[in-house]
């Protein structure tokens, strides 16, 4: 009977510990789901759902890697949302639980930057920087200058971006998110004849959706209220050239049929196209 005891004992302490493994290291898929929306939200501006989302992952979520992401995903809505001594409490919690998560060393950079504090970003950078140099695995190495460039078109340091996702594509020139990242960050800096050329590399190497003609759209109708002088669909309707509203028109058109859904693109075009 003891030796029974024992061994049913064991057996409990067995599953009990692959259940603590399994529950505090792995997330599940409701958590995996909950992450990839809020990470969505948060790369389309829509930080306040962004913030939600992630606390939800916080409060229902135990697995490591979920508390990890969840409080980057909660940093970056902050971030986003210019609550930066909250983003900077949500990134240091993270990296308590990983001390080098470079989701959560990239967003209390941004924090710190937000709040002016200058030198500690740039060390958080300098710590990011070091660890990309000495992992030798290419695509990861890739991924992690994107994100330095993503971090620093949110500063505004184009140039910079430019060259950190130039050394992306360098490393891992079969990423097309690459591609459509620079022309992101020559869009941010107003360079809108860059950025659409950048654009037309991505559809050429076969990133032909949505998501890359909507980011091509949106340019097209910054570059003629910037040429036009207006931020105005009735204003571009009056002053835009024959020409000019083609190519626009085009644009549109394309990327609708490849499923765009875009309040402000069906205004243009339902003010300037028709």
């Amino acid at each position: 009977m003891k030796n029974h005891l024992i061994a049913t004992g064991l057996i409990v302490l067995s599953l009990t510990a692959t259940q603590c493994k399994s529950g505090l290291v792995t997330m599940s898929n409701n958590c995996y789901n909950l992450i990839s929306t809020g990470q969505s939200q948060n790369k389309s501006g829509d930080y306040s759902s962004a913030l939600d989302n992630f606390n939800k992952v916080l409060s229902k979520c135990d697995a490591y890697d979920a508390k990890e992401k969840g409080y980057a995903g909660k940093a970056a809505a902050l971030n986003g949302l210019r609550q930066y001594n909250d983003a900077l409490t949500a990134a240091n919690a993270g990296l308590k639980i990983n001390a080098s998560s470079l989701d959560n060393l990239f967003e209390r950079a941004n924090a710190e930057l937000g709040l002016g504090m200058t030198g500690e970003a740039k060390a958080d950078l300098a710590t990011i920087t070091n660890l990309t140099e000495k992992n030798r695995n290419t695509t990861q190495r890739a991924t992690i200058y994107a994100k330095i460039a993503e971090t620093e078109m949110r500063q505004q340091m184009y140039t910079d971006a430019l060259q950190h996702i130039g050394e992306a594509i360098s490393l891992d020139g079969s990423n097309l998110n690459f591609y459509l990242q620079r022309g992101d960050i020559n869009a941010a800096a107003g360079n809108y004849s860059a950025a659409i050329a950048n654009y037309d590399e991505t559809i050429a190497k076969g990133k032909d959706d949505a998501e890359t003609w909507k980011a091509r759209t949106v340019t097209v109708i910054k570059q003629y209220q910037k040429k036009y002088g207006t931020e105005s669909a009735d204003g571009l309707k009056k002053k835009i050239s024959a020409s000019d509203k083609q190519t626009l028109c085009s644009s549109i058109r394309t990327a609708q049929g490849k499923g765009l859904r875009d309040v402000q693109v069906d205004l243009v075009q339902a003010t300037v196209c028709q």
